[in-house]
């Protein structure tokens, strides 16, 4: 398995939330963009 790289986002909260502070969950992370 790979190692992701340390990747940085806003919840819904405003509150900022890295990927690792999921470390051993399982994680759905849903994007999108429109342009």
């Amino acid at each position: 398995m790979e190692k992701v790289q340390d990747l940085r986002l806003k919840n819904v909260d405003g509150k900022e939330v890295s990927i690792r502070d999921f470390n051993g969950k399982n994680t759905l992370i849903f994007m999108w963009a429109s342009w």
